[in-house]
């Protein structure tokens, strides 16, 4: 509780300084230009996600890139979409907006496509799929988000809001043994979480493992202490 307290009364003061600041400047030049700066964040997934049979044994594949992205990455497979940018087969990395595919076999297989979007941040964290073939069913674009929703234009993302909420707590909890399964579970996320995004993972396996010995060593030192009492 105590920490908590301290860190509200140094957002607070930071925010009391920023605002004198402001207006400081505003009151000696009334003129002043603010400057807003974007979060960097991975991009939107891609939109307009479509598959059309132009021959007996080819498919064009067409899609209008996410927001904010530089390429799109479209993975394939006949056993059911591609869990991540690493599964299926290898379609297409580019920055353009189609691709042709050939040598498929409509009649006997069906192939599933599930397309993401690249920037110098990361992955996108949602995805546009189709299908097509003998077991393909009629769908409308399928965008599935992991964590997908944004704050005023680019997207400062759940996965990023969680990350921080999750440090805070591990940060200010008094309790060592809590602090070290929370810190193990943060360690667990970065674990997971390198697949997609490795400016993700860094930090929290990095945080985490800091989190953890201290952790750890604070309940050894407690342990200790209570052997000598006893």
């Amino acid at each position: 509780m105590k920490n908590i307290k301290l860190l509200t009364l140094g957002a607070l003061i930071v925010a009391l300084l920023l605002l004198g600041s402001a207006a400081t400047a505003m009151a000696a030049d009334p003129t002043v230009t603010i400057t807003v700066t974007k979060w960097n964040v991975p991009p939107l997934a891609p939109t307009d996600f479509e598959i059309e049979q132009t021959a007996l044994h080819s498919i064009n594949i067409t899609w209008t890139k996410g927001t904010a992205a530089n390429i799109t990455i479209v993975r394939g497979s006949t056993s059911g979409y591609p869990f991540s940018i690493f599964d299926g087969d290898a379609i297409y990395s580019g920055n353009s907006t189609y691709v042709e595919v050939g040598s498929i076999d409509l009649a006997t297989y069906t192939y599933y496509y599930r397309a993401w979007c690249q920037n110098e941040y990361g992955t996108s964290t949602s995805y546009a799929q189709a299908s097509i073939g003998v077991a393909a069913e009629e769908e409308e674009e399928s965008i599935v988000s992991v964590f997908s929703f944004t704050l005023t234009g680019d997207g400062f993302g759940l996965l990023e809001m969680m990350m921080v909420i999750a440090l805070i707590v591990v940060a200010c909890w008094k309790k060592s043994w809590i602090r070290v399964l929370l810190a193990l579970c943060i360690i667990i996320w970065g674990i997971f979480a390198m697949e997609y995004d490795i400016k993700v993972a860094a930090p929290l396996l990095a945080i985490g493992t800091v989190l953890f010995i201290m952790g750890t060593l604070n309940l050894v030192e407690r342990y200790r202490e209570a052997r000598e009492e006893a």
